[in-house]
């Protein structure tokens, strides 16, 4: 089949099969209805197989903005309904966050931090932090704060929920086809080439992720958002050390994370340095990435190995039994990037996902496809306007640079 030939007609395409545009589908199917037959999913991949697979998966309700935890309110209430129509659990783990502070200087951070959220919390001392997560040093922290609403899940199961929602809807999922370039014509959107041919379409969603970069930009589009790499490890099974009712932390003055893993620790470190890569160099898939850089993650690890065992001792006699890295895409200020492009009429963006895109994703989804169907939606978007930045190059070293950046300094879930 030639490059020009039509091979798909529809009326909104959305690129990526990953969380996101599995949610945005989602979404779209159940504000279309009979319609949904409009909607198609476009990717090389099979579903939630690229960074979606990789994601750690906190659902962390207290963010640094309104708009952001807005999002996250909402996939929870995703689920809610995801698991009714579906009639199944979808394993949402509801073991609360726990905010660990070890300076005073942190204290009043985390204060600032849960006075700007809506949700519940209880302040620990040292000792009833440790109490709760008997794997904490009591007297290495300072005052904790714990937020029992929040839980983890497990991403693809959550993402697979998405699509199969979708698809009862009448969604369409189209896998196999490679998307080469946004067609536009005329100043606006009328589709997608892909290796298999075009798809005409007046509305595509770019939800491709690591390659939504270079994708924007065939249509003339820079997007403020650059591939970081994200990484975490999973220590051998302690049940006694790391039991399944272990809530998950937040432990920013150790520049990290963790949560229970069936018996298990799972943790991430932000490191001094975050990896960023050039969108334009991108293997068609990320398994053939090495996302390492060479380093197989030792850097971050012996960087922020003394500082989390501090606050975390076990850590010590777990032994580290796996790694896991992958692609996240991040932008310069931490936020999404969400929403039309104003320049180019019918192209929309669900992309950005700065480490939360599994937590926000429902939130995401329903937000992108009120602005799809030109209806209100529950979050304003224009804190994640893709234009928010002006004119970028999406191959510049100094943005690859500040969106690592972005990563590196990040201290939520």
């Amino acid at each position: 089949m030639t490059a020009g030939s039509v091979i798909d007609r529809s009326e909104i395409v959305v690129v990526g099969a990953g969380v996101l545009g599995l949610a945005v589908a989602w979404a779209l199917g159940q504000e279309l209805g009979p319609a949904a037959r409009s909607v198609l999913v476009v990717d090389r991949h099979p579903p939630a197989t690229q960074a979606t697979a990789r994601a750690a998966a906190l659902l962390t309700r207290a963010r640094g903005d309104a708009a952001t935890a807005a999002l996250v309110r909402d996939t929870y209430a995703a689920i809610t309904s995801l698991e009714e129509e579906l009639d199944e659990d979808l394993g949402l783990r509801r073991v609360g966050t726990l905010h660990v502070a070890t300076s005073p200087a942190r204290v009043e951070a985390l204060r600032t931090l849960v006075a700007d959220s809506t949700d519940p919390a209880d302040w620990l001392d040292g000792d009833g932090a440790a109490r709760l997560a008997p794997c904490l040093s009591a007297e290495a922290v300072e005052r904790a704060a714990f937020m029992p609403l929040d839980g983890f899940i497990d991403p693809v199961r959550l993402a697979d929920a998405y699509r199969r929602s979708a698809r009862r809807a009448g969604v369409r999922i189209m896998i196999g086809p490679s998307v080469q370039a946004i067609r536009v014509e005329g100043g606006r959107v009328v589709g997608i080439d892909t290796d298999h041919g075009v798809i005409s379409a007046p509305t595509v969603v770019n939800a491709a992720g690591a390659w939504a970069a270079g994708l924007a930009w065939t249509a003339g589009v820079g997007l403020p958002q650059a591939p970081v790499r994200s990484q975490y490890w999973i220590t051998s099974q302690h049940p006694d050390l790391f039991p399944r009712d272990l809530p998950a932390l937040v432990m920013p003055d150790a520049g990290a994370y963790a949560r229970p893993e069936l018996g298990a620790l799972l943790f991430g470190l932000r490191g001094r340095r975050s990896l960023a890569f050039d969108p334009a160099r991108l293997p068609a898939d990320t398994a053939g990435l090495d996302l390492a850089d060479a380093d197989g993650g030792w850097e971050t690890l012996e960087e922020g190995w003394q500082a989390l065992a501090r606050l975390c001792p076990p850590l010590l006699q777990a032994g580290i039994a796996h790694y896991v890295s992958g692609l996240s895409t991040y932008t310069a200020d931490g936020r999404f990037v969400l929403g039309p492009v104003l320049e180019v009429p019918g192209l929309f963006m669900a992309t950005g996902c700065c480490g939360a895109g599994i937590a926000a994703s429902g939130g995401i989804g329903r937000a992108v496809a009120a602005s799809v169907l030109a209806k209100p939606g529950s979050v304003d978007l224009s804190p994640f306007a893709p234009g928010r930045f002006g004119g970028v190059d999406p191959f510049s070293p100094a943005l690859h640079d500040a969106c690592a950046a972005a990563r590196t300094g990040k201290i939520t879930g």
